[in-house]
């Protein structure tokens, strides 16, 4: 299993989240470089935008 230490953060001090991830080994197997930095990419898309960003916006004038 790899693990991978994803972040996020909007800047001000404190308000940094941060978790250990693990990616199935099985999901690397065949992937050169690219294909395996863009797995790693996608899975904290993922993470990220799953309950890690919260937010929006509404009309007030």
């Amino acid at each position: 299993m790899a693990k991978f230490k994803f972040t996020i953060s909007t800047g001000y001090v404190g308000s940094k989240r941060e978790e250990i991830v693990e990616i199935p080994d099985e999901e690397f197997e065949g992937l050169n470089e690219i294909e395996r930095e863009a797995l790693i990419q996608e899975s904290w898309e993922d993470w990220l935008w799953n309950g890690n960003v919260d937010g929006g916006w509404e009309e007030i004038e």
